[in-house]
């Protein structure tokens, strides 16, 4: 079955069937959800959204009144001036009411409407220009590639637990979909559930405010725009809609109860000579530092082209005390050669891409 068709049919099935308790059951992490998410956007996007006439007259109407009616204004997305501020209104779209984003997308398509039925110099650049916004709003927030998704027995059916990149500017953080439909927050370092706070829950869910605004835009059903042109529109509604499902539902599970955690790491045999040193000068780096454990058994000795010593490091962990409990965090030490085969004192060498919450 084709992604395209699989797409349709999960939004349908979740939407369509939310009011079905026996078919509603059959959702696990979704009981409930599904109910909440169709509420919760509706009244945010929907309602912002003027609905067509599904007939075949009402989208010729919808084109007569564009081709016959005076000429629509150029929107500032379709200028050449307008590209300069593209894609930072894409970027921070949860700062526009789905209201002012409909208002644009309807401009932008009578314009697109009217260049099409009639030609003039300038109407074939700003169509490129829609086109080139389409693309952009499609690229953002992982609409291009929500998740692998099969219908089984009209079950939602997970291939696998699958990580959608969650853009939600500078919070280390993916959205997981595990095999039963429920959604988490994850670290972008470890992959383990994750509680997001502070500043990195409010940029989530600005995150999902934009994931809302693009279904929006892309609800445009019978607007007169050609086939291959609705199917686009639908095919990014549905994923709209199924991502701010997904996001709604790990917004409902951030929480410390959620959090994955590991067991402590292990010392290595260095441990023992350099773990005093390591500690004091991890706290130089994070006051929060209660302790640190030095993994490996022996140095890693960097050299320059000529194979020179440089200097030698040691990775491991400094463990940070944290409101949800113990935090290690990779990093590595080093010392410095000085020739003749003798190094210096230990310092601090790097902070490593990987970090988790401890048992």
């Amino acid at each position: 079955m084709k992604q395209k068709t699989i797409l349709k049919l999960a939004v349908a099935i979740a939407l369509l069937f939310a009011g079905n308790l026996g078919v509603y059951a059959q959702f696990g992490g979704l009981r409930g959800l599904v109910k909440e998410a169709k509420k919760a956007v509706t009244e945010k996007t929907d309602n912002a959204t003027n609905s067509s006439d599904n007939s075949a007259s009402g989208v010729e109407s919808e084109v007569s009144k564009v081709t016959a009616g005076p000429e629509p204004d150029v929107p500032w997305t379709m200028t050449r001036e307008g590209q300069t501020k593209v894609m930072q209104y894409i970027e921070q779209m949860e700062n526009v009411s789905p209201q002012e984003v409909v208002q644009l997308r309807d401009q932008m398509i009578k314009r697109y409407l009217y260049n099409e039925a009639n030609e003039h110099v300038s109407g074939y650049q700003e169509n490129q220009y829609f086109s080139m916004f389409l693309n952009n709003l499609f690229n953002q927030n992982g609409l291009y590639n929500p998740l692998n998704v099969k219908i089984v027995n009209g079950r939602f059916d997970f291939e696998a637990s699958g990580n959608v990149d969650l853009w939600v500017n500078g919070a280390s953080a993916f959205l997981q979909i595990n095999d039963k439909g429920e959604a988490y927050f994850i670290s972008a370092t470890s992959h383990d559930r994750t509680f997001l706070e502070g500043n990195s829950f409010e940029a989530a869910k600005n995150c999902l405010k934009r994931v809302e605004n693009y279904r929006a835009f892309f609800a445009a059903a019978n607007k007169g725009l050609s086939k291959d042109m609705e199917d686009t529109f639908e095919q990014n509604y549905n994923r709209a809609t199924m991502y701010t499902i997904f996001m709604q539902d790990a917004i409902k599970n951030n929480s410390p109860e959620n959090i994955q955690r590991r067991p402590m790491p292990q010392p290595g045999s260095m441990n023992a000579q350099l773990n005093a040193a390591a500690l004091s000068i991890s706290k130089q780096q994070d006051s929060n530092t209660v302790s640190v454990v030095i993994t490996r058994n022996e140095w890693d000795v960097k050299r320059n082209a000529l194979g020179v010593p440089i200097c030698r490091v040691v990775y491991g962990y400094r463990i940070v005390q944290t409101n949800q409990g113990k935090r290690a965090v990779s990093c590595s030490w080093a010392q410095d050669h000085q020739g003749g085969g003798n190094y210096g004192a230990l310092r601090h060498y790097g902070v490593g891409t990987e970090s988790f919450y401890i048992e």
